[in-house]
């Protein structure tokens, strides 16, 4: 590739994360058309004439999830709606997954090369944009009562527009790190209170949003930046160890410890009492396919109630019981774990969780040590491997493609962060 043409996807990069904003408002779901779009330009940059471990385990992975759909309770058409009437869509799980790798592979193997010192003025517009989105999120805390009002025609003030709001929120989890890599290279000697700033303005918003998620997020995100600033030779496979190691022990910490401690009298909100009884589900499935798993999605078709689990249903009447709710109909598991972990062991089995482990590893393995990149890299990094854990761990289906496109989005920023930063400080051009 030439020079030029490096340089020229940064600005493909600067234009997706012009439209990264109204995606987010608008729910982030459109995030995988989004990197459909980024793939096509991808494509002229950076054909893909050979693949490296990563991308390996990861199509592997991939593929094994999509062969599950061959005994799961839960298979989609790969084709459903019509495209004249503007419904048309993939709604085979494994296939929307596999395009997904696909799209993000060439996503990020363009924007890897974008050569050294390019791409400044597309690193800015990229940071303004993310800009807008802290400050809306931040909007969105202290005004909750006009930002519904202003989603009111376009959604349902009780059901959607919230949902949206919290979307939005989680989105703005995996630009945070791009943004705190940029406070790190204009700050110079002031990195730390820049970053410290950044982190706690982010945790007031989520807070004030009411997003559990989005909040561990910004918490995981200080422990990764702590883990890799102390451990600059290993700092980043430690974390990948640490996620992978999660990931296999996840039915014995989710299933079995979560389970005993909603049994003591330590008081959680019905929220977090509700995803344990969800994962004590879980693992139950797990149990029943260990090797093999259910099949892609299958945990959608597993609609036991509490009604039918009297044990259960006494833990709700102590601990959850409001007189508006029927929750002798309501469903343990309600679409999904809301744990990826558990659920690639509950549908892909012990083989996709070695394939998902691999994975993490090959990655934690290839990825360059922490004290041999510059500092805003390192911490943007950092971040986003925080804040994408959280996500994976309490929010997301891991069959959300828009959740691994906006992942891929925010890895090819962090790289354009890497080209630009990397050499000297932003404030030093």
């Amino acid at each position: 590739m030439t020079q030029g043409r490096g340089a020229g996807f940064a600005a493909v990069l600067a234009i997706a994360f012009v439209l990264w904003l109204p995606v987010a408002v608008f729910g982030a779901q459109g995030y995988s058309a989004l990197i459909g779009l980024t793939a096509i330009a991808a494509a002229f940059f950076a054909p893909l004439r050979r693949f490296n471990l990563i991308v390996l385990s990861l199509f592997a992975l991939a593929a094994w999830s999509a062969a599950s759909s061959l005994w799961s309770a839960e298979t989609g058409s790969i084709i459903d709606g019509a495209l004249s009437d503007g419904t048309m869509n993939v709604d085979a799980a494994g296939l929307r997954i596999l395009l997904t790798v696909l799209a993000g592979t060439l996503t990020i193997a363009a924007a890897l090369r974008i050569p050294q010192g390019a791409g400044r003025k597309s690193l800015l517009v990229v940071g303004c944009m993310l800009g807008l989105h802290g400050l809306l999120t931040l909007s969105m805390g202290l005004f909750p009562e006009l930002t519904l009002d202003l989603y009111a025609p376009m959604s349902d003030r009780v059901k959607e527009a919230p949902q949206n709001i919290l979307r939005s929120a989680n989105a703005f989890v995996l630009g945070l790190p791009i943004l705190i890599g940029l406070a790190a290279a204009f700050a110079g000697r002031a990195t730390v209170a820049a970053c410290v700033a950044l982190l706690t303005v982010a945790f007031v918003a989520f807070l004030m949003i009411g997003t559990d998620v989005a909040l561990l997020g910004v918490i995981c995100m200080a422990v990764a930046i702590g883990v890799v600033m102390i451990f600059v030779h290993h700092g980043f496979r430690i974390l990948m160890t640490a996620m992978s190691a999660i990931i296999l022990l996840s039915p014995l910490i989710l299933g079995v410890g979560a389970a005993a401690l909603t049994r003591t009298d330590i008081p959680m909100p019905c929220s977090v009492q509700s995803r344990v009884w969800a994962w004590n589900l879980t693992s139950e499935k797990i149990m029943e396919r260990p090797l093999t798993g259910h099949g892609i999605e299958a945990s959608k078709e597993w609609r036991d109630t509490f009604g039918e689990r009297p044990d259960l249903l006494r833990e709700v009447d102590q601990k959850c019981r409001s007189d508006n709710a029927d929750w002798e109909v309501y469903r343990i598991l309600p679409g999904h774990p809301h744990n990826m972990g558990l659920q690639i062991w509950a549908e892909t089995g012990i083989i996709g969780v070695i394939l998902a482990i691999a994975s993490l590893i090959i990655i934690g393995n290839r990825l360059p040590r922490p004290g041999d990149v510059d500092i805003p890299t390192r911490l943007a990094v950092a971040s986003l491997i925080g804040g994408s854990f959280a996500l994976f761990s309490l929010s997301y289906s891991v069959w959300n493609e828009a959740f691994w496109a906006t992942i891929a989005l925010a890895s090819a920023g962090v790289i354009l962060l890497d080209r630009v930063a990397g050499p000297a400080r932003l404030d030093a051009k």
